[in-house]
């Protein structure tokens, strides 16, 4: 008689039921359904800030948009929380919408839009034409972008943070132009400058400025073009440039860290847009006396700017201001025409650069 050679493993035994040990046990378990993590609406807002101020952190987020309805929380109060803004990034980063950089002098971390992120933000009707990238921001650099994105951010916010010191209420972000922004508009202009001078002709940015505004308001006049639209249709006149004058210090090309295009109601020939400076460090005499000649020449005929804001930390820079101011009997500051607020935080209270560097010892 042949003897059976099967084992006990070869033996078709019953699969263990629900309760019993092995149950399931060796099945693939395909993963249901799709990932919940997506890019709504409300976070492409955050691109798009990101995409137009890189370097911004979670606080200067947190302060674009008023806290959420939810069902543990059905009737927020106020903006969102800087946690809430950092869960957010979290999932942006996760998603590789964003990348960050966390400086280890200051321990805050920064952030800015990848290639898939300008493409999310996109998707939403955000085009970004003139956006950008931390790609290249240098360490010394970096702070500076990060409180242009703190002061642009305080604007937009709709915590109302400059409806009594400016009587500007909360700013779409429409309204916010950036450097990069202007560098678009004027880099053509630059172009034709450059062919101009090669063909022995006047290569004076500010002379073209002064012939091109002219023109632009001989179109207001004759109502061809709304003073509203102004300077929609010709952003490159944001860029500040002063006829050259033997004997005459002014800038021949000033792009501010940002403006503010406000004449959304502008019914005059005077314009209500605002230059807005972020200072964090102080420049040399020389060099506020060509700026501040600038602006006073500038806002004597406000058709572009009526008046500039200085946004510092500290002192030093506000008081060496008012002696150019002084000095150059531009009287900025005595017409309303300058104006110098401390960069602060969400609650208000200014803000502090840490510049102490800390050397742990043996």
């Amino acid at each position: 008689m042949a003897i059976p050679t099967n084992t006990l493993q070869e033996q078709q035994l019953p699969a263990p039921i629900f309760g019993e040990p092995g149950f399931r046990q060796g099945e693939p378990k395909p993963r249901r359904g799709t990932p919940r993590a997506r890019i709504t609406e409300e976070d492409a807002l955050f691109l798009r800030f990101l995409g137009m101020f890189p370097g911004a952190d979670s606080e200067a987020l947190s302060m674009l948009r008023n806290s959420k309805a939810t069902n543990l929380n059905p009737t927020p109060k106020g903006l969102l929380s800087v946690r809430g803004a950092e869960a957010i990034l979290r999932k942006l980063h996760k998603l590789g919408a964003v990348e960050r950089f966390r400086h280890a002098g200051t321990g805050i971390t920064s952030y800015g839009l990848t290639k898939d992120g300008f493409g999310y933000a996109r998707g939403y009707g955000h085009e970004l034409e003139h956006g950008a990238t931390l790609n290249g921001i240098s360490l010394e650099r970096l702070t500076h972008y990060r409180m242009i994105a703190q002061v642009a951010a305080l604007f937009s916010s709709p915590a109302g943070y400059f409806e009594d010191n400016l009587k500007i209420n909360p700013l779409s972000i429409d309204s916010l132009i950036t450097e990069h922004a202007m560098r678009g508009a004027y880099e053509p202009v630059k172009l034709g400058l450059q062919t101009r001078k090669k063909e022995g002709k006047s290569s004076d940015f500010g002379t073209w400025r002064k012939v091109k505004l002219d023109a632009v308001i001989s179109a207001i006049k004759e109502g061809k073009l709304r003073t509203t639209d102004m300077i929609d249709a010709h952003p490159v006149l944001l860029t500040i440039g002063m006829p050259k004058v033997e004997g005459i210090k002014t800038k021949a090309i000033y792009q501010p860290d940002l403006a503010l295009n406000l004449d959304q109601k502008r019914t005059g020939g005077r314009s209500n847009n605002l230059l807005v400076e972020v200072e964090l460090t102080r420049k040399s005499f020389e060099s506020y006396d060509s700026i501040l000649r600038t602006i006073k020449a500038e806002t004597d005929r406000p058709f572009v700017y009526s008046r500039a804001v200085y946004f510092t930390i500290g002192n030093s820079v506000e008081t060496l201001l008012r002696k150019v101011d002084t000095a150059g009997g531009y009287g900025l500051f005595s017409s309303g025409r300058l104006i110098v607020l401390p960069i602060t935080h969400r609650d208000g209270t200014p803000v502090q650069l840490n510049r102490r560097v800390v050397v742990e010892g043996k």
